[in-house]
């Protein structure tokens, strides 16, 4: 009773109060704002190659499936970096205090959550009975479960030259020189919930260039592909996973991904690293999830369980898959004995990658063990990895310290600390190759790797962080991804500062500052190298209907120089300055989106280059309409590669887009959704880049003879 006239007294002031909100008029264009900010950011680092897909499928799994404030899945919040740890922590005090929630409009009198957090959480969670004890039984499963199938078609519309007629002689003599499929993209999809607590599910795709069923090819062909000539889907990937089984926190068969700690030991899949940055950098291992993407790298595949009881958490895993690889040598029985390199494309449209695929066996099995109790975590992580064939790497003088041989062992210890206006985490790390050919003058402290931080709260509109960073030049991992610049935890010192101010009602200020240092060698530069970065974005909220950002961004590094006049190369800096402006806001149905992005790229050796980005969205949804149109116009002008701009453009549902635009031209693109009826969505999406400085497009097997690039996408999506 004293609870509930609390509740009352409080919502009747929220009520009168200027910082009101109508929850029930909150769309997800907040919580679109920020995976656009966090794509945008993956991309600018480099990190081209991310799978975008598993990203968004997380935040579309909840949207559909949301998150019970009353369970334990609010630390799902957390993971997807939706709320901070002091959030969460406040999340937890309040349910203590005064039980479960009753209604969503609780989360205004929670401390810490403001209205810009709430607009972000809103669209993925919800308000219910925590049923995670409840016994699963089979009418049950049957009765509830969600099903869904969605598939998809992509495709370039114009003739690449990889499609060009070859003969079996030219290919043979060359046989990189065309690609051996069909130019379209097919993935299929089938996904299963049971009220989060039981999921499967499978994925089938073609890449482009990829052998499908209708494809022909000569015998000749054929002979020399062997057992690697295949039809049909060229990944196939499946799941089934279970959780809150009693001692069984979670068990799945299949594909699966593994996170704890700050990444550093073990961090399969997907990080946000910087794309998240700010306030806190600090990581919240997700343990075991589910692969439901159709990425094929950086994954396992096989069994893993996790076992709990009292403040012990304890999960064991196994792995064994085929890997993509370049053979150099065979043994008798033609089978690899030496690899030069390790493939992560995902691509098998020639003959030689083709080859490549499945090329060797790797298996991974480890654990990991963790105690919490009150504020306090510690964990320790622990796994081994083989190939069935020796990796060795051509030699240089920066790889000298990259992993080779057959075997990989990984441990670490991780901790993390919250209390009050504190929170303090960190890991340490540690690899040994038994059989490495690394120089012998290598030192213990060489192979380890470590991180330290700590994020303050000293007001309610303050956060900062400071994190130090120290990764030994031999420490190797396959699968670690923490904090770092670039994309190796090798090799690597750092010391990060992030600040997260409201300097006032509806302002947000967020900032950072990295400065990092390389102590070896890199593909790029030919000495030990530093640099920084630097990061200030400023945010208001006009309304419920418009908001805005301006943007800016320094990133200092090194790079050789390409001085023709010089024996040797020497380190050089370069620097490259971005500033963004965006402003969103609606009229009635129509969603409107301006932006503009300049970007300044400077060498020491004197050249420079510049480009710049302009565009105009458009979004019409009409409430209680079956269908939405989506439109975007944009020109860009870049003086060369180093001052590309990264857009993101909205796609069919499960889908990411992000070109790096540059050169001169325009981009435009139209994407319609339709519900014919309540249980089928179809998107499609068609988008044209047309340049005004080129005559072709691209190069080798992507070259098109031309002045514009096109794509389309066709999706539907089916649920039961």
């Amino acid at each position: 009773m004293k609870r509930l006239i609390f509740t009352i007294v409080a919502l009747g002031f929220c009520l009168f109060a200027k910082a009101q909100i109508a929850l029930d008029a909150i769309s997800t264009e907040a919580l679109n704002e920020l995976l656009i900010e966090q794509v945008e950011r993956l991309a600018e680092d480099g990190d081209e190659d991310a799978d975008y897909e598993e990203l968004l499928e997380n935040y579309i799994f909840f949207s559909e499936n949301p998150i019970n404030l009353n369970s334990d899945e609010i630390n799902q919040l957390l993971q997807l970096r939706l709320i901070n740890v002091f959030q969460y922590e406040e999340l937890k005090k309040y349910r203590r205090f005064y039980g479960d929630f009753l209604f969503l409009e609780e989360l205004e009198m929670v401390e810490g959550f403001d209205e810009q957090t709430i607009a972000i959480i809103a669209p993925i969670v919800c308000i219910g009975q925590d049923d995670s004890k409840d016994k699963l039984t089979f009418n049950k499963l049957a009765r509830y479960g969600k099903h869904q199938i969605v598939g998809r078609y992509e495709q370039i519309l114009e003739h690449q030259q990889g499609y060009d007629p070859v003969s079996d002689s030219a290919l043979l003599a060359k046989p990189n020189s065309r690609f051996l499929g069909s130019p379209q993209r097919y993935q299929l999809k089938y996904t299963y919930n049971y009220r989060n607590r039981v999921r499967a599910g499978f994925v089938l795709e073609k890449d482009p260039g990829e052998m499908f069923f209708t494809d022909q090819v000569s015998d000749t062909i054929k002979s020399l592909l062997g057992d690697k000539y295949r039809r049909g889907f060229d990944f196939v990937g499946f799941h089934l996973y279970a959780k809150d089984l009693g001692i069984v926190k979670a068990a799945i068969l299949g594909d699966y991904q593994l996170a704890w700690g700050q990444g550093l030991t073990m961090w399969s899949g997907m990080s946000f690293g910087k794309a998240g940055a700010g306030s806190s950098v600090m990581k919240q291992g997700r343990g075991i999830t589910p692969k439901g993407s159709a990425s094929e790298i950086s994954y396992m595949r096989g069994a893993a369980v996790t076992l709990g009881g009292g403040p012990f958490r304890g999960t064991l895993f196994y792995s064994n898959r085929l890997i993509d690889a370049n053979i150099t040598e065979t043994d008798t029985l033609n089978e690899a004995e030496f690899v030069s390199s390790l493939q992560e494309t995902g691509y098998h449209r020639t003959i030689g990658e083709l080859l490549d695929r499945h090329a060797i066996r790797q298996q991974v099995v480890g654990g990991h063990l963790a105690y919490a109790v009150s504020h306090f975590e510690v964990g320790y992580s622990l796994h081994h990895t083989w190939l069935n064939a020796a990796l060795q790497l051509k030699p240089s003088n920066y790889n000298q310290y990259f992993f080779q041989g057959q075997s990989l062992t990984n441990q670490g210890v991780d901790f993390k600390y919250v209390k009050g206006k504190f929170a303090f985490f960190g890991e340490g790390a540690m690899s040994h190759c038994p059989d490495s050919v690394v120089s012998a003058n290598v030192t213990t402290l060489d192979r380890m790797a470590g991180l330290v931080g700590m994020t303050v709260k000293p007001a309610g509109y303050l956060n900062f962080t400071v994190m130090y960073r120290d990764y030994g030049k031999a420490y190797q991992n396959l699968y670690g991804n923490a904090f770092c610049e670039g994309s190796r935890n090798q090799g690597q010192r750092g010391l990060y500062l992030g600040a997260e101010v409201a300097p006032a009602p509806y302002w947000n200020l967020l900032a950072y500052a990295d400065h990092f240092r390389f102590t070896w060698l890199s593909s790029m530069v030919n000495a030990p190298s530093w640099g920084h970065d630097y990061y200030l974005r400023l945010s208001h909220s006009f309304n419920k209907r418009t908001n805005a950002f301006l943007q800016f961004r320094s990133k200092t590094k090194m790079k050789n120089s390409t001085d023709a006049f010089v024996f040797s190369h020497y380190p050089i800096f370069y620097t490259k300055n971005a500033v963004k402006f965006n402003i969103s806001y609606n009229v009635r149905d129509v969603h409107f989106s301006n932006k503009a992005e300049y970007a300044h790229y400077r060498n020491d050796d004197g050249s420079n280059s510049h480009g710049f980005f302009i565009c105009q969205d458009v979004a019409y949804k009409p409430e209680n309409k079956p269908f939405s149109l989506t439109f975007r116009y944009a020109i860009f002008d870049t003086d060369d590669y180093d001052s590309r701009v990264y857009a993101y453009e909205n796609d069919v549902l499960y889908s990411f887009s992000v070109p790096a635009l540059y050169g001169k031209g325009m981009r435009v693109y139209l994407l319609g959704k339709w519900k014919p009826v309540s249980n089928l969505t179809l998107y499609a999406r068609i988008g044209s880049t047309i340049y005004s400085d080129r005559d072709e497009i691209s190069s080798g097997l992507t070259l098109i003879e031309g002045k514009h690039k096109t794509d389309l996408k066709v999706e539907a999506i089916w649920k039961l």
